[in-house]
């Protein structure tokens, strides 16, 4: 009888700051020179939507040391900080206020930044490296900081500063097997029995288009599963994970040691990675069972040590529940806005946008290509029966539900013209216990009522 394994994820999505970098890593894609650094004022436009979401983390994304560069220290001034580190306190305050977990994956930081985000700062990321590879031609020819002996001072640093922490394993870079096997023995010993690290992750190397490793080739699979073996052994009681661009190979090293999928940026994408699709946690599920693997979710601080700071207590509590309601439904519902109708994210959809007018009612205005059309000239009956049903949806999952579809009535009163201004609308009509009722209509412009819909939702 085959055992089943638990293999555990966290629901995350990544906003990036800045992509400006006083490094110039040769497998890197993510720096741009100039990259504008995002205002404060703005980032609650997107943190906003990885709440409603249900992310539970919010990977909060840099360059190395960006203030280096003039542009950023002028915007550092437009939003009145006086450093690169007060604007991420900031950062980390706004995400805790919309109930996301914040976790920097920002380069290197001073002791003393360190320190003044230990109190809001879910965790930090640290890169860990093998070898040097600063020679010419090497992936660290152009980088003034990447050292394998600053991963082990980053540790000390974010231990003395109270900052809880998860180590990336960065390789396939150039470095021997003996230099990755000597690492993870030599850091392991150091810090696996530390209670600020929270989980550990390979990142082996991925070639990327525009940078000058392009051409290099991954490292074989079998050295990847050989570093996963060396990291099992090293962190025996810790989650260890690979980043979710190498899911399709996932289930293959669950018997190396592998039990977690890490921060995987389901509800933004991956923007350090985009060439990668990150598949839905319904893909992941069904993948899994092909190894025997159960998923479960969970939060991305792992010790109590961790858990047990006063000024995450109430994103904490937050993010519980929304790990529980999902735990509840049995669903993975996530919100990764590329919805067929109203997802801004899905170039392929209709993106249509949705306008809430009071608790109960919202509404879209819409023109139907001829794309949409079944017979020539109407609108097709499935899209209008589409529309009924995500305008229902919406008023009732915009008044901070979750629900599913569970019977739709459509009547067609009139064909509708291609080309002509919709609007749609949904509105709530009552519920009962977890049942919710509402009522969608279509309508031409000079108000016209074109299709109707009444439908029950199961609430999530």
């Amino acid at each position: 009888m085959q055992t089943t394994r638990s293999v555990s994820v966290v629901v995350s999505g990544t906003v990036v700051l800045t992509r400006s970098c006083r490094e110039a890593c040769a497998y890197c894609g993510f720096r741009r020179d100039d990259d504008p650094l995002v205002p404060l004022s703005r980032l609650g436009d997107q943190f906003a939507p990885l709440a409603k979401g249900r992310a539970t983390e919010v990977v909060l994304a840099a360059g190395q040391s960006p203030a280096e560069r003039p542009h950023v220290l002028m915007a550092l001034a437009r939003d009145k900080c006086t450093s690169f580190g007060e604007y991420l306190h900031q950062a980390c305050r706004m995400a805790l206020e919309h109930g996301l977990l914040p976790v920097l994956q920002v380069g290197w930081l001073t002791p003393l930044e360190l320190k003044t985000l230990a109190p809001v700062a879910a965790s930090v990321r640290i890169p860990v490296l093998a070898a040097p590879l600063d020679g010419e031609g090497q992936a660290h020819a152009a980088a003034r900081g990447r050292r394998p002996a600053t991963a082990r001072e980053a540790i000390e640093k974010a231990h003395q500063a109270g900052l809880p922490y998860h180590l990336d394993f960065l390789i396939g870079l150039g470095e021997s097997a003996e230099e990755r096997r000597r690492t993870v023995q030599e850091i392991g010993a150091f810090c696996a029995a530390d209670p600020w690290l929270q989980d550990v992750r390979a990142v082996p190397f991925q070639p990327v288009p525009g940078t000058p490793f392009r051409a290099r080739p991954p490292l074989p699979f079998d050295e990847v599963r050989a570093m996963i073996i060396e990291l099992a052994r090293a962190f025996p009681v810790h989650a260890l994970s690979v980043p979710i661009h190498l899911f399709a190979r996932y289930p293959e090293l669950i018997g190396a040691g592998l039990n977690d999928l890490g921060s995987t940026p389901i509800v933004t994408g991956d923007p350090i990675m985009p060439t990668f699709p990150v598949p839905g946690l319904e893909l992941v599920k069904s993948r899994l069972v092909e190894a025997a693997g159960a998923l479960y979710e969970r939060l991305p601080l792992t010790t109590p040590v961790a858990v047990n700071r006063p000024g995450l207590a109430e994103a904490l509590s937050r993010a519980r529940d929304r790990l529980q309601a999902r735990a509840g439904s049995g669903l993975a519902l996530l919100d990764n806005r590329k919805c067929f109708v109203c997802g801004d994210h899905n170039p392929d959809g209709l993106q249509i946008a949705f306008r809430r007018h009071d608790a109960d009612t919202c509404t879209a205005t819409w023109v139907p290509g001829a794309a949409f059309q079944g017979y020539a000239g109407i609108v097709h009956g499935g899209l209008l029966s589409t529309l009924l049903d995500e305008a229902m949806a919406h008023c009732l999952n915009g008044a901070g539900r979750q629900v599913v579809t569970a019977d739709l009535r459509v009547r067609f009163l009139r064909p509708v013209p291609v080309g002509l201004p919709l609007t749609v609308t949904g509105t709530r009509t009552g519920h009962r216990q977890r049942i919710h009722f509402a009522r969608g209509t279509v309508t031409g412009p000079d108000g016209t009522l074109l299709a109707e819909a009444e439908g029950r939702f199961a609430e999530c």
